[in-house]
């Protein structure tokens, strides 16, 4: 009873992060708000025994990828101008989003049904016979799912890529005259 209290405290305060990412009208106060929403996400994990996960997801995504990408909203340098033409109505976009994905979920659990229990290859017997959670994250992480996992990696430094590149060409047009290879 208590480790489902625990559960849903947790998923609450990550549907309350995930909405104020996206109705934030500032970049900073957004990523500040994933940290929050990544955290959540990792005392999840913790709530389900999965301690290695959670600490790979404070240290990877909320630490390594947030400072990643207040780097690049710090490189970006929106003034107040540009971030005008940027918004949209934030607040509909959100309801809108968040109404779909939750008839989404409803209507996933109406049609599939509540789990009722882990079954496969992967059940908790299995995951403690392979040698823990630890052991068999790695294993399908850099198995079953490597092409993934790197795909994931690749895009993300193509993303960083982009946005210094998009942010030189600005600077450029704004009068600058350097060029993008001197920097």
């Amino acid at each position: 009873m208590t480790q489902e209290l625990v559960f849903l405290a947790f998923a609450a305060l990550i549907a309350l992060c995930s909405m104020m990412v996206i109705l934030s009208r500032n970049a900073v106060v957004s990523a500040i708000y994933l940290v929050g929403d990544l955290f959540s996400l990792a005392g999840l994990y913790a709530s389900m025994d999965a301690h290695f996960v959670a600490a790979i997801q404070v240290l990877v995504y909320a630490g390594a990828i947030v400072v990643l990408f207040m780097f690049v909203i710090m490189l970006l340098n929106l003034g107040p101008d540009q971030r005008q033409h940027l918004q949209v109505s934030a607040p509909e976009v959100g309801v809108l989003a968040l109404t779909i994905i939750g008839f989404l979920v409803v209507g996933g659990m109406l049609l599939l049904g509540q789990p009722t229990g882990v079954t496969g290859p992967l059940t908790a017997e299995a995951i403690e016979n392979a040698g823990g959670n630890t052991y068999t994250v790695g294993m399908v992480l850099f198995t079953k799912y490597l092409w993934p996992f790197e795909l994931a990696s690749m895009l993300i430094l193509l993303a960083i890529i982009a946005a210094i590149v998009i942010a030189k060409k600005e600077q450029n047009k704004d009068g600058d005259t350097r060029r993008l290879a001197h920097g």
